[in-house]
């Protein structure tokens, strides 16, 4: 497994910066797993963390690729993972690009650009005391 993110306590939205040299050869890649690990929720319920895997379709620009299942601020500890695989047909052969828009799930099929990015987003709504710890990494599937 490749760490994208290392686990840390989180209370604003952010995102992880490039991560130009994970995928070291993206013309092989077959397929990914990507594993968001959530250690500590926030502890209102209203709290949310949304977590995304990006590519940069054209090096600076970033497009979703997978959004985990919404984390709940009371709803502990969880992992969610996701599968991405360049063998299936896409669901859309067009769409405009995404940035932290997609509904949970994975957008399949297609070459897997670089570089990646993580994106989260943290919505507090009564401005209190709202933390999320978590991790994500990847596991890449480069055939034989």
């Amino acid at each position: 497994m490749t760490t994208l993110v290392a686990s840390a306590a989180r209370t604003s939205s952010s995102d992880s910066g490039s991560l130009a040299t994970v995928v070291r050869h993206p013309e092989l890649l077959r397929g990914a797993r990507f594993v968001l690990d959530v250690t500590a929720a926030a502890t209102d319920a209203n709290d949310t963390l949304d977590v995304y895997v990006q590519q940069a379709y054209d090096g600076t620009n970033y497009d979703d690729v997978a959004h985990f299942t919404q984390v709940v601020g009371n709803g502990g500890a969880k992992v969610h993972i996701a599968e991405w695989t360049r063998s299936v047909t896409p669901e859309s052969e067009m769409h405009a690009p995404q940035d932290a828009a997609i509904a949970a799930g994975v957008v399949q099929g297609a070459k897997l650009q670089t570089p990646l990015r993580v994106k989260w987003v943290i919505v507090d709504p009564t401005g209190s005391n709202v933390s999320f710890t978590f991790s994500v990494s990847a596991e890449f599937d480069y055939g034989r």
